[in-house]
């Protein structure tokens, strides 16, 4: 092949391949999770050549600074680098991403991370991104930008070259119609992947370990795509360095921590869970909820929670009742008006079968047709969600003056909200807002006051990382 070429790091198998009829295919599960976008740039380099030449996969290999001795004479493009593969997961990954001087083409990209090669060379961690493109000449040298947006599957052995070409094929399609999917195709449009364009230029370190962190008050200069800058709250870093900066409420507020639910069964498989249907929560989903719970417990006695709330739903339920259990004797309370946007014909579907459907109501959200509902008239839009959210969470906070209030929902409930409050914003916008699960979101709200409801809101932070800090401390 003409192609750059080296082998799929988190597919190889770990020993000589052994024929297809040697043991049953392994039942691989592939679900999209959600990661603050990450922004990498780095130089195409030479890797085993094996991707093309062996198994006919095109990979390009990114050069990662292992050799460095001293972090400091490292780039800020070349730390980002770094830090994202000695901080994240191996793995699967989906992307969207660009070759410098190629033409300026976007394309979707199934990124492998994982100790390459397996099959005998010396070991080393590598990032190998497979571009879903067929490109007419070689790029060695030149420089891919990727914008890493979600985790598809973990590393994963197996035991026939057969098997390994189908699922490698299969991370393919599955990268390719999560990234067509409403939640991820507008960020093909990231400036960061524009060369040139305003905000282009740079290394993006934004991410799980990655970003510097800012003060309460600024955006992230590499806030994830699509919000614009200078909100003038935090967006997507860390949760209790947020909650140690901010100021209590003025006199006469309420202080709202809004809280996504921890990772639920139906994300890990990829199917639209509304506000019809439940889930309970994965083992990851439960770890997270008490790294949540831990973190703000540590918060005290700066932080006193009046009252967790939460939606009926048990996958909200269940994380509100782990934060609760480090709060003894906290209010509860279940608000159904905080129930998930409800998903009408396409509820329980596999996100994967209904992204044209997902795609076109994205679309109309996007043009400002925020009343378009989801699979039919027994579905809901945006408007519908955002007003029963608002009705909700005014009645409840209008008489707690000084008390600060948990309310743990769903992703569209806390976006058409957030959406509704931030000047500027506004509904056609709030698929560009960051949402992962168990992360926090702050507002202040002024009980009794005058004028409109959405006036009366103050966000300090959204989309923030719960539990990461006392993760990389061993404290769970």
């Amino acid at each position: 092949s003409s192609h750059v070429g080296s082998s799929n790091g988190s597919t190889h198998p770990r020993e000589k391949p052994r024929p297809a009829s040697w043991a049953p295919a392994m039942a691989v599960s592939r679900g999209l999770r959600l990661i603050v976008p990450v922004r990498l740039r780095a130089e195409v380099v030479h890797g085993f050549g094996r991707g093309s030449k062996q198994l006919g996969f095109p990979t390009a290999n990114m050069r990662i600074r292992w050799d460095a001795q001293d972090k400091s004479s490292l780039s800020e493009e070349e730390l980002a680098v770094l830090d994202f593969a000695r901080d994240h997961d191996t793995g699967i990954y989906c992307a969207y991403g660009c070759v410098e001087g190629l033409n300026g083409a976007v394309h979707k990209v199934a990124m492998s991370m994982g100790w390459n090669p397996t099959f005998t060379d010396v070991k080393a961690k590598t990032i190998e991104p497979w571009i879903l493109h067929d490109f007419a000449e070689d790029f060695y040298g030149r420089h891919l930008r990727l914008l890493v947006l979600g985790y598809v599957r973990p590393e994963l052995k197996f035991d026939s070259l057969d098997e390994l070409i189908r699922e490698i094929r299969a991370d393919g399609d599955f990268c390719s119609a999560s990234l067509d999917g409403p939640e991820l195709a507008h960020f093909r449009d990231d400036p960061f992947l524009r060369p040139g364009a305003q905000g282009g230029d740079g290394a993006g370190g934004e991410g799980q370990g990655g970003a510097p962190l800012r003060p309460l008050g600024t955006a992230s200069p590499a806030a994830p795509a699509g919000l614009p800058p200078g909100l003038g709250f935090a967006v997507s870093t860390e949760l209790r360095t947020v909650l140690a900066r901010a100021p209590g409420p003025r006199k006469g507020n309420a202080r709202l921590l809004l809280a996504r639910h921890a990772e639920a069964v139906a994300n890990e498989q990829g199917r639209l869970c509304g506000g019809a249907s439940d889930s309970e929560l994965t083992a990851s989903g439960r770890l997270q909820a008490e790294r949540l719970a831990e973190e703000l417990a540590a918060s005290r006695p700066a932080l006193h929670l009046d009252m967790v709330g939460s939606s009926p739903l048990q996958r909200a339920a269940a994380s509100a009742e782990a934060v609760a259990r480090r709060f003894p004797g906290v209010e509860r309370l279940a608000l159904e008006d905080l129930r998930e946007m409800a998903y009408g014909a396409l509820e329980g579907a596999r996100i994967a079968d209904v992204r044209g459907e997902m795609a076109a109501v994205a679309q109309h959200w996007r043009s400002g047709r925020t009343g378009q509902r989801v699979g039919g008239g027994a579905g809901e839009s945006p408007e519908d969600v955002a007003q029963r959210t608002l009705r909700a969470v005014v009645a409840l906070l209008e008489g707690r003056a000084g008390q600060t209030v948990l309310l743990v929902c769903h992703s569209w409930v806390i976006k058409a909200l957030v959406a509704s409050v931030v000047p500027g914003l506004g509904l056609p916008r709030l698929l560009d807002i960051p949402q992962r699960n168990c992360a926090v979101n702050i507002m202040d709200f002024l009980c009794g006051g005058s004028g409109a409801v959405s006036d009366r809101f103050e966000v300090l932070g959204v989309d923030l990382v719960a539990g990461e800090s006392l993760a990389a401390e061993g404290r769970l």
